[in-house]
């Protein structure tokens, strides 16, 4: 019975919720009669409605409504004065506003429509209107002098105003408000070229300049389409709260504890372009099927800004069904103007299935920032299921513009099958730079197809920006690559990482690509990586390789993965700078600076314990072509190899003078200096010829176990001078006491009560009659708790003040009592101080050792 209940509960809860969604077959724009007599809304027609009347205040009019909602076809229009600046419409029953017709309004007035109950705008709405459109399912507007104009609490006599609106004021769990849509009618192919729009898709718009808001509980977009051309469009989600409304309808949330989701799917669009901004505020936001968030700025246009805040989720999925348009959040600029910047705040930041974070330039205005702040995580994963296109977080200048930065922040950055990020320049503008921060980890692993998983700054002919990572561990695998590079005359520009405990480095590049790789360098196309017939490169660059610079504690190379600033085509190699407390490299793993015929680069490698070098793994500055070898400096604390692995440390060249080689180390094993290449583990500096020969220079700092001595005296001392004499009654005997250190103090001088003690034991008294207290009633207390190594300090206070004072004699002999014990005794006659004696050696608690001649 229970169940069934249940059962027939939910299903009446399913109906419900249907029904509230339900279009209209004529209008139902209904009055509610909460308004002044003689100030109510009139409306008349059907089914297109005419809505007269209402309260004027000032620049307000005031509407209130128990229905209101528009069939397809159908329209609601509000005739208004045209020097009314803002109509605020509510809505006062229980029912739901389902809006598939027009809405419109005379002049330049803003338009207010607020039901608590909830708003769906079918696939045929349309607003037409002058100003502004705020369409929301707060309980209340909030005006700046303490007025409520409440839908859930209409008074029966309001007190209407003049004043403007300052928040929206939400309820518990709000409604939800959908747009529902056929998507959007765009077309791009490439992202080296701009998107195109097609016949005007259908959706909600509002005029130049004005601003689209959509303020509720949930926000369900399914192929809506939303415009707001050189405007505003704000989309928010909350579950209570005040929502605070702005300068041209600016929305702010620092009131908002709580946030609601954001789906836009079904190739949804929002777009805000030539200058534009667009902000969306939830707690997880959603785009797949290709939806977008777009400002493409055409001609003189520049700025505007794209900014997405989820306090959990950001997630950009997929790309269009036929591939042609890449879903998530882009900015482009076509003319001389710049690109909006894009930017994210959210715990986590997922980009996916081709998706994309992106700003672009088409002319010669440059892109838009992208700014990323993931506290938890980001992640770019994979390719679009219908084409090759990688998910992409790039800032891309076709033409001759720069390119802006990128800035991302976050606690594990993960990069994988396929993903990328950076910066590029396919004309003859600079990249921006790339600056990355992670408090905890960055993985660039795999490959998809032909795509590398990769973090870059590139160029073809302009010059690349600057790449910089900070993290605790970096590991590269399975084919990805981070680097600054040139494929044309451009020149790539420097890399910095620091990874304060580790990096990784795996080559294990799949058949179809190269091994992960790290570096600055001049790249050349391959059957292996072919180049993108947009990218319109050289065969071989002729610009000049980039400096790397990379810090870290441990650095593992595996597999053929390569530290790079190389150059594949007719330019210079570059410099690289590794600073690490261990190298290791394995398995044809290579530090090279090396040139196909420029000139090759240099290595400083400092490593405070051990370079370790296995497996044809190696070293090198090798200049092909007409190009001298580099220069290679070592300073290690240890250089070990294995003699027969064939590991080198090389700056050879091959048709010009070899290099230099300096290595500074305290061991070097299983590797040494040969004229030339052997099968052996080398270090080699050859040229073109014997006269070209560069140098190799080792030095080895060996330690000199007799270095800091000094010399000491041959002859033997007489002990007995070193101790004072205490009037020693018969030299025939001797009295000996081993101590821990040094000499032992004169024999005259008494024990000090207030030694310094330095030791690694407490000084100890007896403790025979109760903790703390001796045979004479004295106690021991430390003024301080020792560690190990401490100096110990103890001070004695005495208990009981009448005790009777007991000097200390020095002794001057020793004598053997029945019990067969050594006794010390003062005098040589008097040999009854037997009792004296116990009590003083029960006090001092000191062990001796006594030996004597008999």
């Amino acid at each position: 019975m229970n169940r069934l209940h249940v059962q027939v509960s939910a299903l009446t809860v399913s109906l419900v919720s249907a029904l509230l969604w339900v279009q209209p077959s004529a209008a139902q724009v209904v009055p509610d009669g909460t308004l002044p007599v003689g100030e109510r809304s009139q409306v008349s027609g059907d089914p297109n409605a005419q809505i007269d009347g209402g309260a004027r205040r000032g620049g307000n009019l005031f509407h209130s409504f128990s229905q209101f909602s528009i069939p397809t076809g159908g329209a609601a229009y509000f005739n208004n004065a045209t020097d009314v600046q803002n109509i605020f419409s509510r809505v006062t029953s229980r029912s739901v506003s389902s809006i598939d017709g027009v809405i419109r309004a005379n002049g330049t007035a803003n338009l207010f429509l607020l039901n608590p109950n909830g708003i769906l705008f079918g696939s045929n709405a349309r607003l037409n209107i002058g100003g502004s459109f705020v369409a929301t399912t707060a309980n209340s507007i909030n005006f700046a002098d303490q007025f409520q104009y409440s839908a859930t609490n209409p008074q029966t006599t309001p007190l209407l105003t003049v004043s403007v609106p300052v928040g929206l004021q939400m309820g518990t769990n709000p409604a939800p408000i959908r747009v529902q849509g056929t998507g959007y009618n765009l077309s791009q192919g490439s992202i080296f070229v701009p998107i195109t729009v097609g016949k005007a898709a259908t959706g909600l718009e509002v005029s130049t300049g004005q601003t689209l808001a959509l303020i509720g509980g949930n926000l369900d977009i399914q192929g809506g389409v939303l415009t707001a051309e050189q405007g505003r469009i704000e989309l928010g989600s909350v579950r209570d709260g005040q929502v605070d409304v702005g300068d041209r309808f600016a929305l702010g949330y620092s009131g908002i504890q709580s946030f609601g989701e954001i789906h836009l799917s079904q190739r949804a669009l929002v777009n805000a372009s030539n200058s534009g901004v667009i902000q969306v505020q939830g707690g997880q936001v959603s785009l797949t099927d290709g939806s977008l968030l777009l400002i493409q700025n055409q001609a003189g246009q520049s700025g505007g800004s794209i900014a997405v805040t989820a306090s959990e989720l950001v997630d950009l999925r997929g790309t269009s069904l036929d591939g042609s348009v890449f879903g998530g959040l882009e900015s482009q600029a076509l003319g001389a103007g710049s690109g909006a910047d894009l930017t994210v705040k959210t715990q986590r930041f997922i980009v996916r299935e081709g998706a994309i974070a992106s700003a672009f330039s088409y002319g010669s205005g440059q892109t838009g920032q992208i700014n990323v702040n993931a506290t938890d995580s980001m992640q770019v994963i994979g390719i679009a299921s219908s084409s090759t296109l990688g998910s992409l977080v790039a800032a891309i200048a076709v033409d001759s513009s720069d390119t802006g930065n990128i800035t991302l922040s976050t606690s594990q950055l993960r990069v994988v099958d396929g993903g990328s990020i950076g910066t590029t320049t396919v004309g003859t503008g600079r990249s921006g730079d790339v600056t990355i921060n992670t408090s905890e980890a960055i993985e660039v692993i795999g490959t998809n197809f032909l795509r590398q998983s990769n973090i870059a700054a590139g160029t073809v002919s302009g010059e690349a920006g600057r790449l910089t990572i900070h993290t605790e561990k970096l590991r590269v695998q399975a084919g990805g690559t981070i680097n600054t590079v040139t494929i044309g005359d451009g020149s790539a520009g420097s890399l910095i990482i620091n990874a304060r405990e580790s990096i990784e480095i795996d080559g294990n590049g799949t058949q179809f690509s190269a091994p992960s790789s790290v570096g600055a360098f001049g790249f050349r196309f391959t059957t292996e990586q072919p180049q993108d017939p947009a990218l319109l490169a050289p065969e071989a660059p002729t610009g000049v390789s980039g400096n790397a610079t990379i810090t870290t504690g441990m650095l593992t190379m595996t597999n053929g993965a390569r530290v790079d600033v190389s150059n594949a085509g007719t330019g210079p190699a570059g410099l690289l700078s590794i600073r690490a407390h261990s190298i290791t490299l394995n398995n044809q793993a290579g530090i090279t600076a090396s040139t196909a015929s420029g000139q090759g680069g240099n290595i400083q490698l400092q490593v405070r314990d051990t370079l370790l070098l296995r497996q044809i793994s190696g070293v090198s500055a090798i200049a092909g072509g007409t190009g001298n070898g580099g220069n290679i400096q070592i300073d290690a604390g240890a250089i070990v190899a294995v003699p027969n692995e064939d590991s080198n440390i090389s700056a050879n060249s091959v048709n010009a003078r070899g290099g230099n080689v300096t290595i500074n180390t305290s061991g070097i094993f299983g590797i040494q200096f040969r004229p030339q290449d052997t099968p052996l583990s080398d270090i080699t500096a050859t040229g073109a010829t014997s006269t070209q020969q560069g140098t190799v220079q080792v030095n080895i700092d060996r330690f000199d176990p007799t270095s800091g001595l000094v010399q000491l005296p041959s002859g033997v001392v007489d002990s007995s001078r070193l101790i004072a004499q205490g009037c020693p009654a018969d030299r025939g005997d001797s009295f000996v006491i081993t101590g821990r250190g040094g000499l032992p103090p004169r024999p005259e001088q008494q024990l000090d009560d207030d030694a310094e003690w330095d030791d690694r034991e407490l000084l100890t008294v007896a403790q025979q009659r109760r903790r703390g207290e001796t045979d004479l009633g004295m106690s021991a207390q430390s003024n301080e708790t020792r560690r190990p190594g401490d100096s110990y300090h103890s001070t004695f206070k005495t208990q009981n003040s009448k005790l009777p004072y007991i000097p200390i004699t020095e002794a001057t002999r020793w004598q053997t009592i029945s019990t067969g014990e050594i006794i010390l005794v003062a005098n040589t006659e008097n040999s009854t101080m037997q009792n004296s004696f116990n009590a003083a050696h029960n006090w001092l608690n000191h062990s001796t050792s006594c030996q004597g001649k008999q």
